[in-house]
């Protein structure tokens, strides 16, 4: 018996759902800032990055978000993997 490839899909639709989701409520706020607001607050911004920026941090903070990401991917794939069950086809 194979699993079927729908969890995975449907994994990767949701994770990309919900990212277009939070990317479309942080836009929607910085438009609510108007020109002036966003540009401040880009300028700050742009302050604590240059204050906090090494190489070594944000290599480490990559992996750390990478694997989060991965697993969250995994974690979801298999609740629908076990929600929907696989489909069986006679030979």
């Amino acid at each position: 018996m194979k699993s079927s490839g729908t969890g995975r899909v449907l994994a990767a639709m949701s994770l990309g759902l919900a990212f277009g989701l939070y990317r479309h409520y942080v836009q929607m706020r910085q438009l609510q800032l108007g020109r002036e607001g966003f540009l401040a607050q880009q300028s700050q911004y742009f302050d604590r990055i240059t204050g906090v920026h090494s190489v070594v941090f944000m290599l480490i903070a990559g992996v750390i978000l990478a694997a989060i990401a991965v697993g969250l991917y995994e974690v979801i794939a298999a609740g629908f993997t076990k929600a929907i069950p696989p489909i069986q086809v006679e030979e």
